[in-house]
């Protein structure tokens, strides 16, 4: 199949195939003698398999270290399951921080429904603000 009809068949722009051609991420398996682009149904999968990978928060780069190693005949399910355990610590974190995000404005928002009747500091913006801040941690 021509790259068109793999990028229509996977839902890519072909701008896309090309660049993941020129990164060395996806090759077509031959060219014509005008030179198109052709893609065997192994091509596809391939393209299926980063797009999944890329669904799960896999970069084009850890996606291309998976592939570097099955195309060498390793099986990197070893390097997939470290690379989900740090992802889920990156979102762990994230999750944390989110969290204290989430209480910070939580505090501001009560803080500023008090500071409704409080008079206004000349000096002051709004001082909710003052009052609800805690030091960036």
């Amino acid at each position: 199949m021509r790259i068109g009809e793999l990028a229509q068949l996977a839902g890519v722009n072909p701008r896309t195939l090309r660049y993941y051609e020129r990164i060395g991420l996806l090759a077509p398996s031959s060219r014509t003698e005008a030179g198109y682009r052709v893609y065997s149904p192994g091509d596809a999968d391939r393209l299926a398999f980063i797009r999944r990978a890329q669904s799960v928060g896999l970069s084009l780069a850890e996606i291309a270290d998976v592939i570097a190693l099955r195309d060498t005949g390793t099986v990197p399910c070893r390097h997939v399951r470290a690379l989900a355990e740090a992802k889920v610590s990156e979102i762990d974190a994230r999750v944390a921080d989110l969290q204290q995000l989430r209480a910070d404005l939580v505090r501001l928002g009560e803080a500023a429904r008090e500071a409704e009747t409080d008079c206004v500091q000349a000096s002051s913006i709004c001082i909710a603000f003052e009052e609800s801040a805690q030091p960036p941690s």
